[in-house]
């Protein structure tokens, strides 16, 4: 789609520019453009590639895929089941920050609703501490047509940005929960940072006083373990009458199941067959391994497992309302998958008020450090149709893979 002749950013308030459109910012020499995800030319994308390779100190996780970035880059932002809009930023005809908003659909208390993410924001090195996300701030651009937005926010800017566009934090807490399998693998020595770099694990790193000793870190996982175990004591039940396989495809019964599994949150992204098998079944989005709980052809619940030797994620997990039993099954045959794989520790995502979460420290899972901050922010939609969201008790499943950082 052509792009609408440059306007330059306004010296007081905001700059409103129509959908698709592009704007100058003088006092820094930057034009920030805005366009369909799919309208970025093969050039674009590999300079795209090349900033986040620089901005994240060899790329972000998922450099390291058996995939090819460029095609992991084109299944994220070109083949999205849904529209994805890419925001361009450059310098003297250069690229020097990126960021992609997809419009991820979700149901808000029964109700078909579109929420914006933000993925893949980065600014050049050489450009970082300069105000630049600042000045971008002051350009609205006016073809956004989502009802709220939603992010899972981990770096301080990003924080900064939404709450200066008056986004508000989820009120309930989002836990970073593992369980340990092998601590002496699980607890190695701190990675060296690059000095230039402003990504939250550097600006932490350099924050941290001196670590605690390699050994005592461990010991004091050993007593987590030990405490949280005499804590929370499994309630196993009996033999299961379900069993547990593996699939390659979601099928149509995945549309049945979720419309019953949803009933129990007032915020849940929709998992239709499509959008399931983009995630979790493309293999350029990463190395999936789907399992499926089945009773006589019934769908009862799945989990979505990465698993490697250096780490492993229950990416999704979802079960039928009520269904705990079934939840059991399907986190102890998560952990059996970590442990072939030689996996140090199990890795998930739930809200603390969520039916999960008990039985997740049940089975030792632990909480660590939160890593992301999801918040929201209001556009189309009324106020009082998401403000649950400020409930610390609210019903809502945002897991791993509803976000970017898998």
């Amino acid at each position: 789609m052509a792009m609408i002749e440059t306007v330059t950013v306004a010296a007081e308030g905001p700059t409103r520019i129509p959908a698709n459109g592009r704007v100058y910012v003088p006092d820094v020499d930057m034009t920030v453009s805005e366009m369909p995800a799919s309208g970025l030319t093969s050039a674009q994308q590999a300079e795209v590639l090349e900033l986040l390779r620089v901005a994240f100190n060899g790329g972000p996780g998922w450099f390291s895929l058996p995939v090819a970035p460029a095609d992991h880059l084109q299944w994220k932002l070109l083949d999205f089941p849904h529209h994805v809009t890419a925001y361009v930023m450059e310098h003297q005809d250069r690229i020097i920050g990126f960021a992609a908003r997809p419009h991820r659909h979700w149901l808000v208390r029964g109700q078909h609703r579109v929420g914006l993410d933000g993925v893949e924001l980065a600014l050049h090195p050489d450009f970082q501490g300069r105000g630049l996300l600042s000045s971008r701030r002051s350009v609205v651009f006016e073809g956004d047509q989502s009802d709220f937005s939603l992010s899972f926010s981990s770096h301080p800017s990003s924080l900064h940005s939404r709450a200066a566009r008056g986004g508000r934090p989820v009120a309930n807490t989002l836990d970073n929960l593992v369980r340990p399998l092998n601590v002496w693998r699980y607890v190695k020595p701190r990675a060296a940072v690059d000095a230039r770099s402003r990504t939250r694990m550097a600006i932490e790193a350099r924050s941290q006083g001196r670590p605690r000793p390699l050994m005592v870190r461990r010991m004091g996982w050993w007593a987590r373990m030990l405490r949280s175990k005499m804590q929370h004591p499994v309630t196993r039940t009996g033999k299961p009458t379900w069993t547990i396989r593996a699939i390659d495809r979601f099928d149509d019964r995945i549309e049945r199941f979720f419309e019953q599994a949803a009933t129990s949150f007032d915020l849940i992204q929709i998992r239709d067959a499509q959008f399931l098998n983009w995630r979790y079944v493309d293999g350029r989005g990463g190395p999936f391994t789907v399992r499926v709980a089945e009773e006589g052809g019934q769908i009862l619940g799945y989990a979505v497992i990465r698993a490697s030797d250096t780490v492993a994620d229950i990416a999704d997990l979802l079960a039928l309302p009520g269904r705990l039993d079934v939840v059991h099954s399907l986190v102890d045959d998560a952990v059996q998958i970590a442990r072939a794989a030689k996996a140090p520790a199990l890795k998930t995502w739930m809200v603390q008020s969520h039916p999960y979460h008990e039985l997740l420290r049940r089975h030792l899972f632990l909480p660590v450090r939160n890593i992301v901050s999801p918040g929201y922010t209001v556009n189309k939609i009324a106020p009082s149709e998401i403000e649950f969201l400020d409930e610390p008790g609210a019903r809502i499943h945002l897991m791993i893979g509803d976000s970017d950082h898998i």
